[in-house]
């Protein structure tokens, strides 16, 4: 595997320092580790971090700076397996340290950039790029918490991010804010550069007429219309989709279906292309249609499913419907026409690389029809010794928090979601006063939030809400694992309320196995600290309230 990490060496002294509300012995455990990465003992940097984890395993810092590391050594080796193995180790290294303390801008950036680095068919960089915005909304909501250093690389980052997903203007910002924070240095000319670069495939306007650009072709929408063909259909489509406009491109492939229903290469390209648009977060458009993201996870997977029967043994559309089929939600019921398909890559002649791909994404379905099983379990035995062990084997380790790291007074609520279905649940977190009345929403997941009283899977937090400045709070749905949010004492006009007694709830809803829990812990806001703990059932097995006055 090329080495697609070598400039994260660049960016490791830029961090090295945010350990420092760690105490001396971690500290020594992460310099000691930078000086064997630094002499080329990377194994040896490994084994210093985790023998860190082991003596502060509570530590964001101990598991991302392991995770890291984990992710340095997988891009500089040539063995695609072993590279595999390392990173998904990293990731599950940077994973932990998210749940040990969500605010950590260490765990956050180190997760962050590994994941925009390494290749994405294996599904980091939507996720990668959260948490790059999260560190820059933390840098905006607290000026110089983030160090300029760091700032900057973020944003670097953010714009590779963002050109792989396609999404151009994006990239053009963040570089935009590299010159601007960082004026006539290296990294605002490698910013400019960039920008240039983005421009030249840009879809630009000339004399009145839309032309697509770029190095392999020149091709003007107007003259596509008057006089449509397979081949300039072929390229506008491709262009489209390389613009990220793929709503424009899978219009031109249509086209291309309607004048040649024989071409497996059009139904690859639109399944490719609708994949792409269903992979977009929840947003507005399913308040109109709650299904819109489900018809076209269907779409795409019939695309794919009809270029194989025209090419069976093309083993390329073998590679793309297996990997996709297992990145799809199960409802698609793709999961072991999927493994067949990737155990044909296998057993070809396929590159080493497309191999190593196909293992790993073998690998992620034998975990998905394994869940399968546990699902099952509770289905079918609830009351089971098994049932209980179900639970046990996914409850994650509690997070913490570092209270220095906000503006006093606040409230923190700390929750673990100990359960997982065959997809994220919907989740909300909210206030309310000590009779009952609505106060305000601190997060809903994103098709509860979107759709509001058209498909209601969390009423308690419907009926509290009457969905009230929902869109604000509303974002990407959170799964097993745990998590923290900080509630700033405001209402939804954001006014300070007074103090008293208030009520915080986290409700979760799963779907299919349709489990459910709302949980609540009473806080009571005044001159001294309050804590609450509650401890029940197991789909929210943990929750937190506690008021830094």
């Amino acid at each position: 595997m090329k080495i697609f990490l070598k400039c994260l060496l660049l960016y490791c002294f830029i961090i090295i320092n945010l350990g420092a509300s760690e105490n001396l012995t971690l500290d020594k455990y992460i310099n000691k580790a930078e000086q064997f990465q630094k002499s080329g003992n990377l194994e040896q940097s490994v084994k210093t971090l985790e023998e860190a984890t082991t003596h502060y395993p509570d530590s964001a810092s101990s598991f991302a700076y392991l995770g890291l590391y984990l992710g340095i050594m997988a891009g500089q080796t040539q063995d695609f397996m072993k590279a595999g193995s390392l990173i998904e180790r990293a990731f599950n290294m940077l994973d932990k340290s998210v749940s040990l303390d969500s605010t950590s801008i260490v765990a956050r950036f180190h997760r962050g950039l590994l994941g925009i680095q390494i290749p994405e068919f294996l599904g980091k960089l939507e996720p990668s790029i959260k948490d790059l915005e999260f560190l820059i909304r933390i840098n905006e909501k607290y000026p110089k918490k983030v160090p300029k250093e760091m700032l900057i690389s973020i944003y670097d980052f953010l714009a590779t991010g963002y050109q792989k997903n396609n999404e151009l203007e994006k990239a053009k910002s963040a570089l935009n804010k590299i010159i601007e924070i960082a004026p006539g240095t290296p990294s605002a000319k490698s910013a400019e550069e960039s920008l240039k670069r983005i421009f030249e495939s840009k879809e630009v306007k000339q004399e009145g007429k839309t032309v697509i650009e770029s190095k392999e072709s020149k091709v003007s929408k107007k003259t596509i219309e008057k006089e449509p063909n397979k081949e300039s259909l072929m390229a506008l489509g491709k262009a489209y989709y390389n613009e990220g406009n793929f709503t424009k491109a899978k219009s031109a492939f249509e086209k291309i279906v309607n004048i040649d229903t024989s071409d497996a290469n059009v139904y690859k390209w639109l399944g490719l292309t609708v994949s792409r648009i269903a992979s977009k977060e929840y947003d507005e458009r399913i308040y109109s249609n709650t299904n819109v993201r489900t018809n076209l996870v269907f779409t795409s997977m019939e695309y794919f499913d009809k270029a194989v029967s025209i090419s069976p043994d093309d083993i390329n559309l073998r590679y793309l419907r297996g990997t996709l089929g297992i990145e799809f939600p199960f409802f698609v019921g793709k999961l072991e026409q999927s493994i067949q398909d990737l155990k044909m890559v296998i057993n070809s002649d396929a590159p080493d690389s497309i191999k190593a791909i196909a293992y790993y994404s073998l690998g992620f379905a034998y975990r998905k029809r394994g869940t399968s099983q546990w699902l099952k379990i509770l289905s079918e035995y609830p009351e089971s010794r098994a049932s209980e062990m179900v639970f046990k084997g996914m409850k994650p380790d509690i997070a913490h928090l570092n209270p220095s790291d906000f503006n006093y007074p606040f409230v923190s609520i700390e929750f673990t979601l100990g359960f997982k279905d065959e997809l994220e649940p919907q989740t909300a977190v909210w206030i309310e006063d000590k009779n009952g009345n609505f106060i305000k929403t601190l997060y809903v997941s994103g098709f509860s939030g979107y759709v509001k009283e058209k498909q209601v899977n969390l009423p308690g937090w419907a009926k509290s809400s009457k969905f009230i400045d929902t869109d604000a709070v509303t974002g990407a749905s959170i799964g097993l694992g745990s998590h923290i949010y900080i509630w700033d004492l405001k209402n939804t006009e954001g006014k300070k309320v007074k103090s008293g007694e208030y009520i915080i709830k986290v409700e979760v809803s799963h779907w299919p196995s349709m489990k459910y829990q709302v949980v609540s812990a009473n806080i009571k806001l005044g001159n001294k600290e309050e804590r609450a703990i509650v401890e029940e059932g197991n789909l929210i097995p943990y929750l937190e309230v506690r008021y830094y006055p």
